[in-house]
């Protein structure tokens, strides 16, 4: 992706829902990520019962989808700063029979309903963190879980760039969203063109270091371990072929749990 293609005239998500699940939908290296983290939910929650589920920066509900309606789900609350978002969730859910409790509020500052919260969704949360407040999300995520709470992190992690240098960051991103659009036009071959320009749109996001925040693997997980978390599982589910799958960079899917070793959270 040329940066004389990303142009002020590309469509926006950031407040149209719709806009936003045709992005997300479009992309199969995102929808893998997505798809993998319900998965991991999903086989949490069959070794549970009465569960109180959280989904932080939730969206449109698009990360829930797979579980929302788990019969060992007592409670599940999404908490997301869009109203847009979350209107569009509320109606999704509408005619469960025990539909998600949604919050509108910041993902650090918000109070959320004093839960046991058993299971913590954090599908494309961490990067849309601003770089210094993400090791206080973590920090919040582990005082929320308690001792027997799972948490599950859904990220994008970039190439390794210089993280002094702008103009490093921004090739980074660049080459993260070049092999994101030739996986979409690969394997979803008869992606419309809007769709691939709401792509790009994200992508600019990222370099101008406005909205995305993405970082390479090892930050979020210097991020995990100050946090007082601790990874149980890691999967990398993009991509398995290209100029990405020679790095540590893709989509990635974290279970992660207290340390009971760490003192402090």
């Amino acid at each position: 992706m040329n940066e004389g293609n990303v142009l002020p005239k590309l469509p926006d998500y950031k407040d149209n829902a719709e806009l936003y699940e045709l992005e997300e939908k479009s992309r199969p290296d995102e929808m893998a990520m997505i798809n993998t983290a319900g998965d991991i939910a999903i086989q949490l929650l069959n070794n549970l019962n009465n569960s109180n589920v959280l989904d932080i920066c939730c969206g449109t509900g698009l990360s829930m989808e797979k579980f929302v309606n788990h019969p060992s789900i007592s409670k599940i609350v999404g908490l997301d700063i869009s109203q847009e978002y979350l209107d569009f969730a509320k109606k999704k859910y509408s005619n469960l029979s025990n539909p998600p409790i949604f919050i509108k509020g910041d993902a650090i500052e918000e109070d959320l309903p004093d839960y046991k919260w058993n299971i913590i969704m954090m599908a494309s949360a961490y990067h849309h963190i601003e770089n210094d407040r993400k090791l206080h999300f973590l920090k919040r995520i582990s005082n929320l879980l308690g001792k027997n709470g799972y948490g599950i992190i859904a990220e994008n992690i970039l190439p390794k760039y210089n993280i002094d240098d702008e103009k490093d960051y921004s090739r980074s991103v660049k080459l993260f969203y070049n092999e994101v659009l030739k996986t979409t036009k690969l394997l979803n071959p008869d992606t419309c063109e809007r769709a691939l320009d709401l792509i790009k749109r994200v992508a600019k996001y990222g370099i101008d270091g406005e909205y995305e925040y993405k970082v390479s693997l090892d930050i979020l997980l210097h991020h995990i371990d100050c946090s007082g978390l601790t990874i149980i599982k890691q999967n990398k589910v993009w991509p398995n072929s290209g100029a990405l799958s020679k790095t540590n960079a893709g989509n990635y899917v974290f279970l992660v749990k207290n340390n009971i070793l760490c003192d402090e959270k």
